[in-house]
């Protein structure tokens, strides 16, 4: 048995092998490169990220961190909501009249305050320089609050990045901002 493992583990790494070598030739650095680099990085939003090199770089980053700080959301995942949201944090709902900070956010997900099952963002535009970005979306979400049935809400939202850390942190959420 142990003899059929070792040849089917070397097998596959010389098939590996000769799978990266065979490139298209005009590609073989950029394969070798972005090979490389998904082996040797974290590709999960909230790992070290540079700061933007131009306007698309920065809408990608942003759209990324804005998927994660959504995931985290809905998943409960605070430890997450955590790495994603700067220590001065505050979200301002006008329409609901309040505004809360960070540490009143991780108390209401932590102890299933807010719950959701769902949640999206669309009509994403982003503004900025540096480490510095505003993003204007909509947002998508059934929330369940206080242990009520779940029903969908969906608004604009403006959110205030700061790049600090080598990641992308949310500052500032307004719900119901205009676009």
């Amino acid at each position: 048995m142990q003899g059929r493992f070792t040849r089917a583990l070397v097998c596959g790494a010389t098939s590996a092998a000769l799978i990266a070598g065979c490139s298209s030739g005009r590609d073989a650095a950029a394969d070798s490169a972005k090979a490389a680099a998904a082996v040797a990085t974290d590709t999960t939003a909230t790992a070290a990220t540079p700061a933007p090199a131009g306007p698309a770089a920065l809408s990608d980053q942003i759209r990324d961190a804005e998927n994660a700080w959504r995931i985290a959301l809905v998943s409960g995942d605070t430890v997450e909501l955590s790495k994603l949201t700067a220590s001065g944090f505050t979200m301002v709902e006008p329409g609901r009249g309040t505004t809360r900070s960070r540490k009143q956010l991780m108390d209401e997900v932590s102890g299933g305050t807010v719950q959701a099952d769902t949640s999206a963002i669309s009509d994403l535009a982003v503004s900025g320089s540096g480490d510095s970005a505003v993003a204007k979306l909509t947002f998508y979400w059934r929330p369940s609050r206080m242990g009520k049935p779940a029903k969908v809400e969906t608004g604009p939202v403006e959110d205030v990045w700061v790049h600090a850390d080598s990641t992308w942190k949310l500052a500032v959420r307004r719900a119901g901002s205009a676009k």
